[in-house]
């Protein structure tokens, strides 16, 4: 994908929602822009786009009355597209930093969660491994962290960087939660009672758009990296909010699993 072919469709993604895209910091353009020329991200983040439209169109003709909202459509599906921009670094990082990030985040289905990212690095970029520790610890990271730490860094990162770019802050907030099940949950912003610790426009709690988000992005992952067919997919959401204490009774996500095996099944 060119550069002005990504901008062109990531631009009518936004449009779709009554969102320009011009609004907002180029430099997250250019993030999403090094994710697509390394990774299968933003094209995770389109596919989320499109089931997140079809649950949009199901709701209008099937529950009138429960129909999303402008916002909730607006916040679900810019949520969708930046929830993984945090996969290209701190806020702070560099061109050759948000590189370094953006690489370390290509190597999928690692086995050792709990490895050092020394080592990580030793063994996917033996090359020049060296000279890539250096870089993680010109981030301000340790590298000594396990990945699995690692990993998990990119949603505060998500959430500072679209703040920082201008992006609408409900849709900040519900991209920034996307991994709210494995309990993390950046910079505290989601208090005990689901309510937002701090103001996200319009958005002050954790509720619809933030869980449709997190169901879109694990459905995506079990069935593309994960390599589930749709039932299965399905069956594991299922399970997986079940034995999650803070969630299993969670009726909004329950719906939103069954709304989706509807609309993609």
């Amino acid at each position: 994908m060119t550069e002005g072919e990504l901008s062109k469709r990531v631009g009518a993604i936004c449009a779709s929602v009554g969102f320009d895209l011009a609004d907002v910091d180029p430099a997250i353009v250019d993030r999403l822009r090094l994710l697509s020329a390394h990774s299968a991200t933003v094209a995770d983040a389109e596919r989320m786009v499109g089931w997140a439209l079809a649950i949009f169109r199901h709701y209008a003709v099937n529950k009138p009355d429960e129909a999303f909202t402008e916002t909730e459509r607006r916040t679900v599906v810019l949520g969708c597209l930046f929830s993984d921009v945090g996969k290209t670094g701190p806020v702070h990082a560099g061109a050759a930093g948000r590189k370094l990030v953006v690489e370390m985040f290509s190597i999928e289905r690692v086995q050792d969660e709990a490895q050092p990212v020394s080592r990580f690095l030793q063994t996917y970029f033996p090359a020049d491994a060296d000279a890539r520790t250096a870089c993680f610890r010109d981030l301000g990271l340790d590298p000594a962290m396990p990945m699995r730490a690692f990993w998990d860094l990119h949603t505060g990162w998500t959430l500072d960087v679209a703040e920082a770019a201008g992006v609408p802050l409900e849709a900040v907030a519900a991209a920034a939660t996307h991994h709210m099940l494995e309990g993390i949950n950046p910079r505290h912003i989601v208090g005990p009672d689901q309510r937002f610790t701090r103001a996200f426009g319009l958005n002050v709690a954790f509720d619809r758009s933030e869980k449709l988000v997190i169901v879109l992005d694990k459905y995506d992952a079990v069935r593309r990296r994960g390599r589930m067919g749709h039932r299965r997919a399905i069956a594991w959401l299922r399970d997986t909010v079940r034995s999650n204490p803070r969630f299993r009774d969670d009726a909004v996500l329950a719906t939103l699993i069954s709304d989706l095996d509807v609309v993609i099944g």
